[in-house]
């Protein structure tokens, strides 16, 4: 259920219009108000939230509209001046609000065992979420209180419990215009938004982002996609099931630790060993490996009959190693970062998939008249100065990183990305 936010009762009208369940009056942002003409015009249920120990605005709760009353858990006398004039049909909600973190799990459990002695009808927790591990505790929450509670996380990354909520209900705003609480959205975005994302650790600068959410936008898909930086498989893939999230991209370190928690693991990806996409189908995740075919369009007439170096030993390369199998290279050699190349290393491509971006691990001699490609990107990497002033051809991960989203976006869409668009976007160089 949907609980639209009235900020101004200048816009009833409008949340009248709105698809929402309930509509909440929030007696804080207009106190002077005129509630009992308000709430002969509201043509929804109503939840009358009280943030302040006016006792006078208890003098609203008999209007049949009023579904729910929703008070501050620091308003004990309040709450037990309520409880002695509700009527039946009226449920409590008792809030608890911190607009600046989520407390630990056993923190809050605590905060609900006290709220529980106000003897609440509906617990409400509503906590910043700050990084990814907020929303397995936000998650715990709505688990154990279920239709008991509301728990809400706020923020940008908050969002996720927005959309997928499996509590009570959730709150939506009116407008952009409109907004109550951080990470709020309109009830038609509740409705229709899917959440994507990238889940791993060391990702700020990914560009994953600006990626899928230029291809949603291009063909208008109210979706969004973002980064969840967290370096737990296990909390990351508890949430991924509790909010049946659509799909998510992975990466480092979970490539080769989330595939216990799949249903189905792809041909590719069985035989490289790792994933890198996951994609629900129904009641089941499948999980993909994308990265391999953006290696084979980044390196495109560039590994057939040719001698292959692999610098690397986790997901990236095993799906590089792949590549160049499946495209017919003569050899293919995978050294781990601590095997460092030597002048007897022969190769005609070289390949960094390793996150070391400030050092060349092979002979910078041996770069001459090779094609060179580095996985990393963004940060200009030591490897690719190098390469640039000895090599044949250099390729930057920029290239992998597009083409393995293109198919990542086809698996979760159906549809195409806009690849030249992408491009100009990514500032890829043809």
């Amino acid at each position: 259920m949907i609980a639209v936010t009235l900020t101004n009762p200048k816009l009833l009208k409008l949340a009248n219009a709105t698809q929402a369940d309930f509509i909440e009056i929030r007696t804080d942002l207009y106190p002077k108000a005129n509630f009992t003409n308000l709430l002969n015009r509201c043509e929804k249920p109503v939840i009358f939230t009280i943030k302040s120990a006016q006792t006078v605005l208890l003098d609203h709760i008999d209007s049949p509209k009023v579904k729910y009353v929703d008070i501050d858990y620091r308003l004990h006398r309040l709450i037990r001046d309520f409880r002695t004039l509700r009527p039946k049909r009226t449920k409590l909600i008792v809030s608890y609000h911190d607009y600046k973190e989520t407390r630990s799990w056993k923190e809050l459990s605590e905060r609900v065992t006290k709220l529980r002695t106000l003897k609440p009808d509906v617990i409400k927790i509503a906590t910043m979420i700050e990084e990814f591990d907020d929303l397995h505790i936000t998650m715990r929450l709505q688990k154990k209180l279920k239709n008991k509670g509301i728990v809400i996380g706020m923020g940008d990354l908050g969002i996720m419990s927005r959309i997928y909520n499996k509590s009570l209900l959730t709150y939506a705003r009116l407008n952009v215009k409109t907004t109550a609480a951080p990470g709020q959205l309109t009830v038609d975005e509740l409705k229709s938004m899917q959440l994507y994302g990238l889940a791993g650790h060391r990702i700020q600068e990914s560009l994953s982002p600006v990626m899928h959410n230029a291809a949603f936008e291009h063909f208008k898909i109210p979706h969004l996609y973002q980064l969840w930086d967290t370096t737990d498989a296990k909390k990351f893939m508890e949430v991924f099931n509790f909010f049946e999230l659509p799909g998510a991209s992975v990466t480092m370190p979970f490539k080769h630790d989330v595939m216990p928690y799949l249903d189905k693991i792809d041909v590719h990806a069985k035989k490289i060993g790792a994933v890198n996409t996951l994609v629900r189908k129904g009641n089941k995740i499948i999980g993909y490996n994308t990265d391999w075919l953006g290696v084979r369009t980044a390196l495109k007439g560039k590994l057939k009959n040719k001698k292959v170096l692999i610098l690397g030993s986790g997901g990236a390369a095993a799906a590089v190693y792949y590549a160049a199998k499946k495209n017919h290279a003569t050899s293919v050699n995978m050294l781990t970062r601590h095997e460092m190349p030597t002048e007897e290393d022969d190769y005609d491509v070289l390949v960094n998939a390793t996150p070391v971006y400030d050092m060349v691990l092979v002979p910078e001699d041996s770069l001459y008249s090779k094609v060179v490609m580095d996985c990393n990107y963004g940060k200009p990497t030591v490897l690719l100065r190098q390469a640039t002033q000895k090599s044949h051809k250099v390729i930057n991960g920029l290239p992998m990183l597009l083409h393995q989203g293109v198919e990542q976006f086809t698996l979760w869409t159906g549809k195409k990305m806009p690849v030249r668009k992408i491009e100009q976007l990514l500032k890829i160089s043809q």
